[in-house]
């Protein structure tokens, strides 16, 4: 550890990478522990005076066998400053090179000297704005916490609903569009190219013009609730078809249950294909 020159408070001021305060940097009162390496007590935290009185000074001098006692009193602290919204700025703009960012508030509380870091896993939305959580990195790998109310945008590619889309249908590529959107930077929740959404199906109705998330996509159905499906029924050489309502969604290889029209029996049915199911085994 090496120690400040300067003495704030009458406190000796500690450097950003102190972790410990040893007993040659009690030589100011105790001048026969100079060259003593030894760890005595751990560092302040930021704000917080560490002071030594005479009877542990005392304690210390006959752990290392030096008579003398102490001269005074001594202290240390951990120097600490206004928090700097430039610096702040500074940090958020090495996270997130690309993005436009004004600090609307942050905390007051004095930090102390060290690297500033806001990472971008810190960064996620409070109402229309954004909240932002970092560090100031000081010692041997403490942190003190800082924050920030932000407004935070970055350009963007989003695949958009170019038309309301209906849930459980597949989506055709012609019912997309790609946008690039000035948006609050996000984990990678929407789409951002074509391909990942052709083909799949919405789990709720979208509107036209909506950003489209991937979580709101599953895999499309061959067969929908509701609609009417060929039954081809296979028993040893005999062989039956006629239409039936699908009472549940399906895809390729799920057992669904439909019903006949006209007997109204419900049965378990396994789907072949768009809006074809079968029953028993056909040949191959």
């Amino acid at each position: 550890m090496i120690l400040a020159l300067w003495v704030l408070s009458g406190c000796v001021a500690l450097g950003p990478d102190a972790d410990s305060i040893l007993a040659r940097d009690l030589a100011p009162a105790l001048p026969g522990l100079a060259d003593a390496a030894v760890p005595v007590s751990p560092a302040p935290v930021p704000g917080v005076p560490r002071i030594f009185r005479i009877p542990e000074l005392r304690r210390i001098a006959a752990h290392f066998f030096q008579g003398a006692d102490p001269a005074r009193e001594i202290c240390f602290e951990r120097p600490v400053s206004p928090p700097d919204p430039a610096r702040f700025e500074e940090a958020m703009r090495r996270a997130l090179p690309s993005a436009r960012i004004e600090i609307l508030d942050y905390g007051r509380l004095p930090v102390p000297e060290g690297p500033i870091e806001f990472p971008p896993a810190g960064l996620r939305p409070a109402g229309a704005d954004g909240f932002w959580s970092g560090t100031v990195r000081y010692g041997a790998g403490r942190r003190f916490p800082l924050w920030a109310r932000v407004r935070v945008t970055v350009s963007e590619a989003r695949v958009v609903a170019g038309e309301d889309l209906p849930p459980g249908h597949a989506i055709a590529p012609g019912q997309l569009r790609l946008e690039t959107r000035e948006v609050f930077p996000l984990e990678k929740i929407f789409a951002a190219s074509i391909e990942p959404v052709a083909g799949r199906a919405p789990r709720i109705k979208i509107p036209a013009g909506t950003p489209i998330r991937l979580d709101w996509l599953a895999a499309a159905q061959d067969v929908l609730r509701g609609d009417r499906v060929l039954v081809e029924v296979y028993s040893g050489t005999a062989y039956l078809k006629f239409e039936a309502i699908a009472e549940a969604s399906g895809a390729v290889g799920q057992s669904i249950p439909v019903t006949n029209p006209v007997s109204r029996k419900r049965f378990a049915a396994r789907v072949e294909g768009r809006d074809r199911v079968a029953v028993g085994k056909g040949p191959s």
